[in-house]
C-alpha cells in the first residue's frame, strides 16, 4: 500500500508501506502484581496502584499508596 500525503506545494510525501508475511515469535513475561513494602497483592484482597517514581514504576497496596 502507498500513498502520497501532501501538506504545502511543492513539498511532497511519498510513503511506501510494505507488510511482509512473515511468521514471527512474541516471548511474553508476566508475573503476579505485588506492593513493593509489603509484597501483599491481589490474590491477598488488595487493590494494586502503580506509580512513577525517581526509581522507576514501582507497585503499592492501597495501605502503602499516597496520592501526595
Amino acid at each position: 500500500m502507498s500513498q502520497l500525503l501532501e501538506t504545502k506545494f511543492p513539498s511532497r510525501l511519498y510513503q511506501d508501506l510494505v507488510f511482509q508475511k512473515k511468521d514471527f515469535t512474541l516471548d511474553t513475561h508476566a508475573k503476579e502484581v505485588t506492593c513493593y513494602v509489603c509484597s501483599k497483592g491481589m490474590s491477598d484482597g488488595y487493590s494494586i496502584t502503580a506509580k512513577n517514581t525517581v526509581f522507576g514504576t514501582l507497585l503499592f497496596c492501597g495501605k502503602h499508596y499516597s496520592a501526595d
